[in-house]
C-alpha cells in the first residue's frame, strides 16, 4: 500500500482553504464568488434531478422489496377488524412521485 504523506498534507491543505473560504462567505467577511446565471441554473437543475432520482430509487426499492411489517399488519387487521387501514401501496407512492417529478421538470425532459 502506497502511503504518500506529501499528497495527504496537500489534500488536507486544499480542503482547509475551501472550508475557510466558505466560512468567510457565510459570515460576510469576504465577497461571495459570483457565479454565472447559466451555471447556477444548471447547478439547481442537477440538485433537483439528484433529489428526484434518489426518491424514485427508494420507491422502486420499496416496490421490489416490500415491507413484511405492512403485510403482517394487513393480515392482523383483516382477522381482527375485517378492514384494512387506508394507505397507499408502494406502487402508488412510486407512481405519484414519478408524476410529481415529471411535473417538476416539464414535458420536454426524460422525467417529463
Amino acid at each position: 500500500m502506497d502511503f504518500n504523506v506529501k499528497k495527504l498534507v496537500r489534500d488536507a491543505g486544499t480542503a482547509l482553504s475551501r472550508v475557510v473560504q466558505l466560512t468567510e462567505e457565510k459570515l460576510g467577511t469576504s465577497e461571495k464568488t459570483e457565479l454565472d446565471a447559466h451555471f447556477e441554473n444548471l447547478a439547481e437543475r442537477s440538485d433537483t434531478t439528484k433529489l428526484w432520482t434518489e426518491k424514485i430509487l427508494r420507491d422502486t426499492e420499496a416496490v421490489l422489496t416490500p415491507n413484511p411489517g405492512n403485510r403482517v399488519e394487513d393480515f392482523l387487521f383483516e382477522k381482527i377488524e375485517k378492514k384494512r387501514p387506508n394507505r397507499l401501496t408502494n406502487q402508488e407512492y412510486l407512481g405519484l412521485d414519478m408524476i410529481e417529478a415529471g411535473n417538476d421538470f416539464g414535458p420536454g425532459t426524460a422525467y417529463g
